[in-house]
């Protein structure tokens, strides 16, 4: 369902409710009277990269929404936001860098111009993209039954043919 107007209550909720969800949720555990170790007071809650992305992801899309909004779109298709591009991106430079974790300023803007020049549009192998984004990543499967074809080599051997369900199998001694 489209976004339609800045001060859509699914926006607000999302802000109002979700967030506020997830902060009594991880005061709760920090608060909780019994004695727990630290440790096990981090297993009470998600991770904090978890916890962290999620505020930035909800801030993100809110605040994005109602940009477009009050920019003069209509409407506005959540759904249809994506970050593979910018994760393919990413992956090449990962990539490109090998072993460096941390690459420096110098390496990154090497490994960018590299891309560039090379029109790297190779998809990343490794990663959660999918690539060729505008591909079909789905094919019709037939269920007709395949041809039946002439079996040239054995015809003199000793085998036999034996047919499960539309599919013949030669079992040769």
């Amino acid at each position: 369902m489209p976004y339609e107007s800045p001060e859509d209550e699914r926006l607000t909720w999302l802000k109002d409710v979700f967030l506020n969800y997830l902060e009594s949720w991880k005061q709760s555990t920090l608060t909780y009277e019994r004695e727990y170790t630290p440790d096990a007071r981090q297993k009470m809650f998600i991770s904090f990269q978890t916890y962290e992305g999620l505020k930035i992801a909800v801030n993100s899309h809110v605040d994005a929404i109602k940009f477009l909004l009050t920019a003069g779109f209509k409407y506005v298709l959540a759904e249809r936001f994506k970050q593979d591009i910018l994760e393919d991106y990413f992956g090449h430079q990962r990539e490109k860098g090998r072993r460096t974790d941390n690459p420096t300023t110098q390496q990154f803007g090497y490994n960018d111009l590299t891309i560039a020049s090379q029109r790297d549009i190779a998809p990343v192998i490794r990663g959660n993209v999918g690539g060729g984004y505008e591909k079909v990543k789905w094919h019709q499967v037939s269920v007709e039954p395949v041809k039946k074809r002439r079996n040239l080599g054995r015809s003199g051997s000793n085998c036999q043919k034996r047919k499960r369900q539309n599919f013949y199998t030669i079992l040769c001694a």
